[in-house]
């Protein structure tokens, strides 16, 4: 009678948990992680090879550029580089690749018409007999679209200066930066714009005191001695009042014509309203700060929102986008190194005491008019705004090691309350996405705030991860959340990050990235259209924007990640290996290569090299939605990978890898392997 041969089955793993370096393998679930780099979590399972970076200054974003596809009969040499003009059109592109007579052009102006002549200066070429938004072929369009993006990068700049980023801050669509000058003497603010970084001029202020009749934005002032004069930017109310004469504060200027003198009468259309303190003083920047900003709005309605900061070298200061407003608080070195907007009160730093301005009012600092100040027992590294009802509010206050929450809605019912010792936070980590998550010396720690508000309990979510956090936890340089993605982030002077992936309070998973320019400081916001958006300055005086492209500014992403041995239930009986299949999505071309190891990577079983598998997943199209010759047929966003598998063992590992510039993220969802059952060990 023949023998049975066993029958083939088959095993589901399910990547998700993401990394986890301390758990014994064997009592792990088979889609964790031995090993990872530049993978994330996925809020809906599996894992996400990260999307890139690209350099920003306002300039066209390199991972927004696109290219045409002319086919040219030609007449004469065509180069990469030249810039081609239709003859008819007008419409200008410039070469960025020649594949026989088809030629890639990107930087296009205008619509090419099929049938026209092109020109190079002037100087005829030959004429257009084809025109495609796309190459058919998936690997030749990815590398046409890292060409267009490489020439567009070619263009945008660095934040001028010398040094690291000191700052990055997005406010009504446009990004700002600060870093040290050239000589390194002080530091400077730029925004982006389309021509590049362009300075921001801070402006002068002039003190005043005996105002007897108030002075308003926008008017002139005229210094009735000297006849200096200039248009007030912003004035700036400190103490007193106007109708008893006995205001005092600043007048912010953007120029002045001419140079006030101390105790002159300052009026507006020859009425004295004011007495000069001194004479107008530019505003200057210290070097070296490490600027921090929040948004807020003190005066209601959709148009009064600011940009305010503080960097631990100056003054705290308000920003409109056109007037540099810098903020006395009163204190003897009035240097504030962290800043919170909460309960319409702004809330600043300096060592262990935490201080708020009036109620609605960020420049009056006065006791007496509603401001106070509060104490810690050590340096406050973080402040954090977290969840609330409309009747209490809850201000989370962090030093290294102790943790605090300020109650209250105004300096009447203010309660700080010492909520943990022995837990604090890490300066730069503190953010909120459901709740509130900072790094602690022992890693990531989330608030999870009870139902009747008042009461936290905190959660350690990198325990797993321990070996990485340790490493890291004194290089920290600034955190962020990715709201569409669920994740909250943190990263490391090493150029390391740590993506946290969390749903409806739940934690899924961590993964650590590893960046080619490590980040100095970084800002998430929201554009005018309502997409996310996120940017961070590193050491080379660069600004990137983040979560865009295929590259790390045109560099690879070296991306991979090792599962857990995987035993199949039965870690002492020998299994046939004979096959894997690999579910993954994407909208784009993709390359990986599927590798594994039997029987703990045992010297006496031949191991395998690893496989190159390619996949086309660029979507296909749906009828009415898309655009003739932008299209592929056979895409799909969806689709599986059948991999030869072969070996005998106890158990195995699965690895995957991808070190490219050119692919979009595409995650990979879960691995079916296909074995046969055999002997116990012996």
């Amino acid at each position: 009678m023949p023998l049975k041969t066993p029958p083939v089955k088959y095993d589901l793993a399910r990547l998700q948990g993401g990394l986890d370096q301390v758990t014994p393998m064997l009592s792990l679930p088979p889609g964790v992680c031995r090993q990872a780099t530049n993978f994330e979590h996925s809020i809906t399972g599996g894992y996400t090879r990260i999307a890139g970076y690209d350099r920003f200054d306002g300039r066209a974003n390199p991972s927004d550029a696109t290219y045409l596809l002319l086919t040219i009969t030609v007449t004469a040499t065509i180069s990469v580089g030249d810039t081609l003009t239709g003859a008819s059109s007008g419409a200008t592109g410039k070469v960025i690749a020649i594949d026989d007579n088809n030629y890639a052009v990107t930087r296009v102006t205008g619509t090419f018409l099929v049938s026209e002549n092109v020109t190079v200066s002037a100087a005829n070429k030959g004429s257009i007999t084809t025109i495609l938004g796309i190459d058919s072929d998936p690997l030749t369009d990815a590398q046409y679209r890292l060409l267009a993006a490489d020439d567009y990068r070619t263009s945008i700049g660095a934040v001028p200066g010398s040094g690291s980023i000191l700052g990055v801050a997005y406010y009504s669509g446009t990004v700002y930066a600060w870093r040290n000058n050239a000589g390194g003497t002080a530091a400077a603010m730029y925004k982006s714009s389309g021509s590049g970084w362009t300075a921001v001029s801070l402006g002068s202020e002039l003190m005043f005191d005996g105002g007897t009749g108030e002075i308003f934005d926008n008017q002139t002032v005229t210094g009735a001695t000297s006849g200096a004069t200039g248009v007030v930017k912003r004035v700036v109310l400190e103490s007193g009042t106007w109708g008893a004469g006995t205001a005092t504060g600043r007048l912010i200027f953007a120029t002045i014509t001419g140079t006030f003198q101390n105790n002159e009468n300052l009026q507006v259309g020859g009425v004295t309203k004011a007495v000069a303190d001194g004479t107008q003083a530019a505003i200057t920047l210290v070097k070296d700060g490490r600027v921090q900003t929040v948004i807020a709005n003190f005066g209601g309605g959709a148009t009064n929102k600011k940009l305010y900061g503080c960097d631990g070298k100056n003054r705290a200061f308000e920003f409109d986008g056109t007037t540099y407003v810098p903020l006395k608080t009163g204190m003897a070195t009035d240097t504030p190194t962290q800043i919170a907007f909460h309960k319409q009160h702004l809330f600043l730093t300096f060592g262990h005491s935490l201080q708020f301005s009036a109620l609605g009012d960020p420049y009056q600092w006065s006791p007496l008019l509603g401001a106070g100040e509060l104490a810690m027992n050590d340096t406050i590294t973080n402040l954090l705004v977290m969840p609330g009802d409309q009747s209490t509010g809850a201000l989370g206050v962090y030093t290294r090691s102790d943790t605090s929450v300020l109650y209250g809605t105004a300096a009447d019912n203010f309660q700080l309350t010492n909520y943990n010792t022995g837990t604090g936070a890490i300066a730069y980590t503190a953010q909120t996405l459901d709740q509130g998550y900072v790094l602690d010396d022992r890693g990531v720690i989330g608030l999870n705030a009870t139902l009747n508000f008042g009461n936290f309990t905190p959660t350690s979510l990198t325990m797993n991860l321990r070996p990485f956090v340790q490493v890291r936890r004194n290089l920290a340089t600034g955190s962020c959340v990715n709201r569409e993605k669920s994740q909250y982030r943190v990263f490391f002077s090493d150029g390391s990050g740590l993506y946290l992936t969390l749903l409806n309070g739940k934690f899924l998973g961590a993964m650590p990235v590893q960046f080619s320019h490590p980040v100095t400081c970084i800002v998430e916001g929201e554009k005018p259209d309502g997409t996310e958006t996120s940017f961070f300055g590193s050491t080379n005086g660069f600004v990137y924007r983040l979560d865009v492209g295929t590259s790390f500014d045109g560099g690879i992403i070296p991306a991979s990640f090792n599962l857990v041995i995987n035993a199949i239930g039965s870690p002492r009986i020998l299994k046939r290996y004979r096959k894997a299949s690999v579910e993954m999505t994407g909208d784009s071309y993709a390359e990986f290569a599927f590798g594994y190891d039997l029987g703990y990577r045992s010297e006496n079983i031949s191991q395998p090299i690893d496989q190159d598998i390619v996949n086309n997943l660029r979507a296909g199209f749906y009828w009415d939605g898309f655009v003739w010759d932008n299209f592929v047929w056979d895409g799909s966003d969806v689709s599986p990978a059948e991999v030869e598998v072969n070996g005998t063992a106890e158990n195995i590992a699965v690895r995957f890898t991808s070190v490219s510039n050119l692919f979009q993220p595409f995650t990979v969802n879960s691995v079916i392997l296909h074995y046969t059952p055999r002997r116990g060990l012996r």
